[in-house]
């Protein structure tokens, strides 16, 4: 079945079968890079690392659950701890690019973030030998005033972007509130996998990621899940590496950071461990293979035995494989 991304979802039987999964991401950044925080990236080699620390309990909890998730992986922290990016790839994770400098692209021009996508692409590739073929903007970035980095993207040799969440934050620094919720062809050669949301009372407001996932009540989470995977529309769960440290230092910013940045912290690992136990998953690299191989991914709640992806190939040559740098202009030294 052709995927439709704009077709209506409430048919539950027609749903391509490799939509109806789960994907795993986290963006593998530090504490203070934490948008919510504001630390500015001058003080950033001032402060105390703890990426490492969050990263072993994250890379254990998966491999107690033989899944495998998308790493969206800074390119400052691919510069300062390469073999934490190795260590991604050796447990058979996929390696995605989240940019350089963690700027949302609201700041940003065409031109910096070429530079700043390109910096992060050769710093991964100098860490882990290999070239992401997706990308996450930070802070969710891309939408209907920043569409223009889709064209950036596919330039650039990437494969899919899973940046836009199609519903306004409640503090509308991000969203893109009638983008489809399925994934999608933004451009030629380029796929959006969106983040996940929830109807209510007809709007649609973001769930299963960061803050959202932490402060909402598991079942809330789950039920959101649920609804999603029965209409066909894959859900991209997204944690960060520092909401599973609930002992990380405590900085000064507004109410409203420190609510969004702190809350919950010590619930994210139970909660991650639940999900994991409840629902199979995959990594955006595994479902856009299902997807452009005409859906061969099974239910959502199917048996952890048959997961996609034990001994998945690449869609094509090119996936995983190092390409060609491109050049760059000068650059900022982290």
């Amino acid at each position: 079945m052709a995927l439709d991304p704009h077709r209506p979802s409430s048919v539950d039987e027609t749903a391509p079968r490799s939509l109806s999964r789960c994907i795993l991401s986290f963006d593998v950044e530090d504490w203070f890079h934490a948008g919510n925080l504001r630390v500015p990236p001058g003080h950033w080699a001032e402060m105390p690392s703890r990426i490492e620390r969050s990263m072993d309990t994250v890379l254990s909890l998966l491999q107690e659950y033989d899944t495998k998730a998308t790493f969206f992986v800074l390119g400052w922290i691919a510069h300062r701890h390469p073999s934490l990016v190795r260590r991604i790839r050796r447990a058979g994770h996929e390696i995605a690019s989240h940019g350089f400098w963690h700027q949302p692209l609201h700041h940003m021009t065409p031109r910096t973030f070429v530079e700043d996508v390109q910096r992060a692409q050769m710093a991964i590739e100098s860490a882990a030998d290999t070239t992401p073929i997706g990308f996450r903007a930070p802070s969710y970035s891309i939408d209907e005033r920043t569409s223009w980095a889709f064209d950036v993207l596919q330039d650039l040799g990437f494969r899919y972007d899973s940046s836009v969440y199609p519903a306004r934050s409640p503090h509308k620094r991000y969203g893109w509130q009638n983008s489809p919720l399925r994934p999608h062809r933004v451009r030629s050669d380029l796929w959006e996998f969106p983040l996940p949301t929830l109807s209510l009372l007809g709007r649609r407001v973001p769930v299963a990621t960061g803050a959202y996932l932490r402060i909402a009540p598991r079942t809330i989470t789950t039920w959101a899940i649920d609804r999603n995977l029965k209409r066909g529309i894959p859900v991209v769960v997204n944690i960060h590496p520092w909401e599973l440290d609930p002992d990380q230092p405590r900085t000064r910013t507004s109410l409203a950071g420190r609510l969004l940045h702190y809350t919950n912290l010590r619930t994210t690992r139970s909660k991650l461990d639940y999900l994991l136990r409840r629902y199979s998953f995959v990594t955006i690299q595994q479902m856009l293979q299902a997807i452009e191989t005409d859906g061969i991914v099974a239910q959502g709640l199917m048996p952890k035995t048959k997961v996609l992806g034990r001994s998945a190939k690449p869609i094509h040559g090119k996936i995983g494989e190092k390409r060609e740098r491109p050049s760059t202009g000068a650059a900022q030294k982290p």
